[in-house]
């Protein structure tokens, strides 16, 4: 059974890197190498803040959850967070500004409320470690590094068709939106659903069992 987790969380961790990989070239690296789209042009300052946040936290979010490294270089664990910290905080307030400018009118909705979890999530995680709770300090990062991951995961698209998923869209902005709010509010509820649902469950079957055993 150790050996099937382990393997799940290995593919896991390639599958998150290898996206947030893509992610970093297709939409960072091309304007290293001078390509600007329409936003770009238009709101330069605050996509360059995105873009910056964005890659700051894609890149120190998977060091947060090394438990070697937390084990190991404890001091390293909380720079790197910091890091994060700064970096999630900084995409999560541009992308409030860019949604209320988004090309894609019935995505600013979903856009605005992803960044303002982003914020949430980070604040709290940040909040409870600095009072010592430690497990919640752990479960709001995850939510935060979800939050940040959907900014990823509605590329997703770009890489392979989701026709199997949402059906055969025609209408491109009808796509985009279904996308978009798929993306940014399924993994929530997924990452809540293994955090907080799956473990009550176990632990009321474990206080059941052992009522029925001191009986």
């Amino acid at each position: 059974m150790k050996i099937i987790e382990r393997l799940l969380f290995f593919m896991s961790w390639t599958i998150i890197i290898g996206l947030s990989a893509y992610f970093f070239l297709e939409n960072v690296g091309v304007y290293f190498t001078g390509y600007r789209s329409d936003s770009y042009i238009n709101n330069p300052i605050w996509v360059s803040a995105h873009l910056i946040g964005g890659t700051l936290a894609l890149l120190t979010g998977p060091i947060q959850f090394s438990k070697w490294i937390r084990n190991k270089y404890l001091n390293f664990h909380r720079l790197t967070g910091k890091v994060y910290i700064i970096g999630a905080f900084i995409a999560g307030l541009s992308a409030i500004r860019l949604s209320l400018i988004s090309s894609c009118l019935p995505c600013r909705v979903s856009l605005f409320i992803l960044a303002v979890l982003v914020l949430f999530t980070t604040f709290s995680a940040w909040w409870c470690v600095k009072n010592g709770n430690i497990k919640a300090h752990q479960q709001f990062m995850v939510r935060s590094y979800i939050c940040i991951l959907s900014f990823v995961a509605v590329r997703i698209g770009g890489i392979i068709p989701l026709d199997f998923l949402f059906g055969q869209i025609e209408d491109p902005t009808f796509g985009r939106t279904v996308n978009e709010y798929f993306f940014s509010f399924v993994p929530i509820i997924c990452g809540e659903i293994f955090m907080i649902w799956i473990p009550t469950l176990k632990n009321i079957k474990r206080k059941t069992s052992r009522n029925k055993a001191g009986r």
